[in-house]
């Protein structure tokens, strides 16, 4: 079994090494505007496309990508995106302390590290503080007749005709919507192949624009072929996150990390346990499925050397390079009434939770585990006091040795013999999603505290070791009440990909309670339309009358780019 495993590790690590060698990638992220004020949220729709051997197309290797937001100071804002087959979505918070002034918005894989003039994204957005008079140093009043002769300032157009060979709607940009009326209109795919875009509806604002480059201009004009380095200092994340870390032997005393294995798992999550032997210097790697949302995770080191004290970091996964600073913002008198009426939007949004009211997806991928499982939900039986009677009165499935020094939970399995056996001594326990490698404290912890105990029969690889038999319990919050840690163990804050996510509108409309002062009315970041289908598109207009606009970026299953949008009128 163990020959067979890596066997098949090994050719996986073979396949992915060489699509790493022949892939170049460059990615492009879409927002649903170009400017915003200090609060709001930008929404997030990446393209990652593969440019190896001439072609563009949207690659199937790395499975996250990263971003950062700088001011001509630093960085701002970190976040991750989770890639699926070269498509993800997410979002950024603006702070509400953040001063008025451009910013430039960067993305990457870890891949296009690899290269020798890093190909980084990099778009500029405009961030107006409304509640406070804080500006970015390169920030300027000027008039508006001054404005319109400043280089590289443009304005938006809002009306790029559908052409009907992509893509077709039935959208009628002519007429006049009512405030708060539900709209419902399709998008028809009219080409010959699959495509992928993300769709926005958003207030119209005359405000300027630094940066025009949409997904088109993008793909055709900006992407340039570099050449990959002979030896790969990043390796491409292709099933997840790479984490990294390291361990030391406090007192700055020599290391020997032989016979040594790390651990980092997620609390509250379905098994999420990753290993990792440490290399000489203590580096650690762990090769996770990515991580979702901003979570605690547990970093515990088992040596065979049980009297030395360890310490434990994780390393910034970030790259934050020195950009050039992004171009000056100038702001003129007659701006006033229009970010005066976002400011009212954000602040009313924030007071009643309105921008909170967006959809979430939770991936619900774990290779670790079975579907071969015996669920047993305590409240359902006698409550016991004692965690040993728990196991003797009706866990048929589990049965524990104890002796003067150890305990040794066991779980019946069938074998490769197609016999009933108990596990011996590799036993994987754990309460709410991290592993107790001590089982006496399982057998003296406070069953009252648990909610469900799961049992799963098998051999179970993580990394580098493997168990037989899964013992899985949940407590009712999630929290590991009372579960106590050894010295080498640090429960750590972890900044993970964000989760899939839209926001349609939908929970506020049917809300008659919600002031609805939206700015952004509709943005669903990947809308997928097979040759010669449809969907439809259904949003609400808000409280308040404007001028809107819908746009539409994408490419088809060939990496040819389009980009359409149409301004409607709320009255």
């Amino acid at each position: 079994m163990k020959k067979i495993y890596f066997l098949v590790i090994l050719l996986v690590s073979v396949s992915t090494s060489v699509s790493a060698k022949r892939s170049i990638e460059r990615i492009y992220i879409s927002t649903d505007k170009t400017a915003y004020v200090s609060g709001e949220t930008v929404w997030l729709s990446a393209f990652c496309l593969d440019i190896a051997d001439g072609k563009k197309v949207l690659t199937d290797l790395s499975s996250i990508a990263y971003l950062e937001l700088h001011s001509s100071s630093g960085v701002i804002l970190t976040s991750k995106i989770a890639l699926f087959n070269g498509r993800g979505s997410g979002r950024l918070e603006i702070p509400e302390g953040t001063p008025t002034g451009n910013y430039k918005l960067i993305s990457y894989t870890k891949q296009m590290l690899n290269e020798r003039d890093i190909p980084f994204f990099e778009k500029t957005i405009s961030v107006y503080n409304t509640l406070s008079t804080d500006r970015t140093k390169e920030s300027n009043v000027i008039t508006r007749d001054s404005l319109r002769i400043v280089e590289g300032i443009k304005w938006p157009s809002q009306n790029i005709d559908f052409d009907g060979k992509v893509l077709r709607t039935d959208f009628s940009a002519s007429a006049t919507f009512k405030k708060g009326e539900s709209i419902s209109f399709k998008l028809a795919n009219s080409s010959e192949k699959p495509l992928t875009m993300r769709v926005s509806i958003a207030k119209s604002d005359a405000l300027p624009v630094y940066d025009n480059t949409d997904i088109k201009s993008y793909i055709n004009d900006r992407i340039k072929p570099s050449a990959l380095e002979m030896g790969y200092k990043y390796l491409p994340e292709y099933e997840g996150e790479i984490v990294k870390g390291k361990i030391a032997k406090s007192g700055g005393t020599n290391s020997d990390f032989r016979f040594t294995t790390a651990y980092l798992s997620v609390p509250k999550g379905n098994a999420e346990i990753f290993t990792s032997e440490p290399d000489s210097s203590g580096v650690v790697t762990f090769f996770t499925n990515n991580i979702y949302g901003n979570r605690e995770v547990v970093f515990e080191v088992r040596s065979s050397d049980t009297l030395s004290a360890l310490s434990l970091e994780l390393f910034d996964p970030f790259l934050k390079p020195k950009l050039t600073p992004p171009p000056a913002l100038y702001i003129t008198p007659d701006m006033e009434g229009i970010l005066k009426d976002r400011s009212i939007g954000m602040q009313i949004g924030k007071r009643f939770g309105t921008d909170t009211l967006f959809e979430k997806i939770t991936p619900k991928y774990n290779p670790l585990l079975s579907n071969k499982k015996k669920e047993y939900l305590l409240d359902d039986y006698t409550r016991f006091p004692v965690m040993e009677e728990v196991i003797i009165e009706y866990v048929t499935e589990l049965r524990y040795r104890k002796s003067s020094n150890s305990a040794d939970l066991q779980v019946r399995w069938e074998n490769a013999f197609n016999s009933l056996a108990y596990s011996k001594d590799n036993t994987l326990a754990m309460i709410d999603g991290i592993p107790v490698f001590d089982h006496r404290k399982i057998l003296e912890y406070d069953p009252l505290k648990i909610k469900s105990l799961t049992i799963y029969g098998g051999v179970y690889y993580i990394g580098n070791v493997s168990y037989t038999g899964i013992v899985s319990l949940k407590s009712y919050k999630g929290d590991y009440p009372g579960l106590t840690f050894n010295k080498n163990v640090r429960i750590m804050d972890f900044k993970g990909v964000q989760y899939p996510s839209r926001f349609t509108g939908k929970i506020i409309s049917g809300r008659n309670n919600l002031p609805d002062y939206r700015n952004t009315l509709y943005w669903d970041p990947i809308v997928n339309i097979g040759k010669g289908a449809e969907v439809s598109v259904n949003f609400s207009t808000p409280a308040y009358p404007g001028k809107f606009v819908l746009s539409v970026e994408g490419v088809d299953s060939e990496g040819l780019p389009f980009v359409f949008s149409k301004e409607f009128v709320v009255e």
